[in-house]
């Protein structure tokens, strides 16, 4: 899949487009600027990994939430 020119992957699972496009704007606004080239999402029954690589940086970061009482509709 794709989103706004980024690589959006799902494993174990998969989000809706309003939780994809949640947490993809997130990494945009918290990236100083940076350019998304790809974002992982892994689920799990308590926290989701959001993996994710900028095109101008070699190495892929991550960002683990919480996924008990939470989700992307309630914030």
């Amino acid at each position: 899949m794709v989103y706004e020119g980024i690589k959006v992957y799902m494993q174990n699972g998969k989000l809706d487009d309003v939780e994809i496009a949640y947490y993809i704007n997130k990494l945009k606004r918290i990236s100083k600027g940076k350019e998304l080239k790809r974002v992982t999402f892994i689920l799990n029954d308590e926290y989701l990994d959001l993996r994710y690589l900028f095109k101008n940086y070699p190495f892929e970061r991550i960002w683990r939430i919480s996924t008990c009482n939470n989700s992307a509709a309630a914030i």
